[in-house]
């Protein structure tokens, strides 16, 4: 009785081992389709294409297919992902993540560190556009590669001129008020209205003055009797208006995830 169980523990243990290596083949660090929208292949080549592409502008990318964000909003689902696996490159855990979802028939691209900065709204939405297209016609995986691959293309081109930042989150009451507090204009504007005050309130205490430009002159004693208009120049102006899509600069608005860290991005519908 001892042998026979002892040799199935041991074939259980074989078939474990044999099976264990076809169960994790497909695996992906970086791609998470829990619908199962992707072959294994696609996932594999999605991986080895993201792999590159960190390595090559120290950018983390993560893809997630779902139709479960746990009732958060795309955009918070795909922070909190972000956040909660680790993702991210350096100090700033710069990298993005890209949400499909399949519920709300949503996709959302979410930015931290320094891809807040390359990504701007205008080119997240360029993304998004590019993207949404593929998800219309149920195309996921050319979805998925469209994204790595733009995210290469303005990874190259680096962090447009005159990007700036534009926060959209005003957080709570008291948080507002510490901004308030800290800002030197909430010490100057009272500053200097106090000096107008004392300066008009000076002046108004001084005796009138009487003498005025008619005191030495006799009344209607001048008149305008020869008046001319001469053209003299005419000026224009002219003033081409760049016409570059996705690929100007202008400003990346971020907000304050759940668990404190600052991201970018934005989303549309497909």
């Amino acid at each position: 009785m001892f042998k026979r169980t002892a040799g199935l523990f041991l074939l259980c243990i074989l078939m474990i081992f044999a099976y264990l290596p076809m169960a994790l083949a497909f695996q992906s660090a970086n791609v998470d389709d829990t619908l199962n929208l992707l072959t294994d292949q696609q996932v594999k080549e999605l991986q080895s294409l993201i792999e590159t592409t960190s390595l090559e502008h120290n950018l983390d990318l993560a893809v997630v297919i779902t139709d479960q964000t746990e009732g958060k909003s795309s955009r918070d689902f795909a922070d909190d992902y972000y956040d909660s696996k680790g993702f991210g490159v350096g100090e700033d855990y710069s990298g993005l993540l890209l949400l499909i979802n399949m519920k709300d028939r949503e996709v959302w691209i979410s930015t931290t560190g320094r891809a807040i900065d390359i990504f701007t709204d205008a080119r997240i939405n360029a993304m998004v556009d590019s993207i949404t297209g593929f998800l219309s016609d149920g195309n996921y995986n050319q979805a998925c590669t469209e994204f790595v691959n733009q995210v290469r293309n303005y990874a190259v081109q680096g962090v447009p001129a005159g990007q700036h930042r534009i926060n959209t989150d005003p957080g709570t009451y008291m948080e507002r008020v510490i901004r308030q507090i800290q800002s030197p204009l909430v010490y100057i504007i009272p500053l200097v209205i106090a000096i107008i005050a004392t300066v008009l309130a000076s002046l108004s205490s001084k005796g009138k003055v009487t003498i005025n430009n008619r005191t030495y002159e006799e009344k209607d004693s001048f008149q305008l009797v020869d008046t001319q208009d001469h053209f003299i120049r005419e000026s224009v102006t002219q003033m081409k208006i760049p016409n570059n899509p996705g690929g100007s600069g202008g400003g990346s608005s971020t907000h304050t995830g759940s668990s404190g860290s600052t991201h970018g991005g934005g989303g549309g519908r497909f």
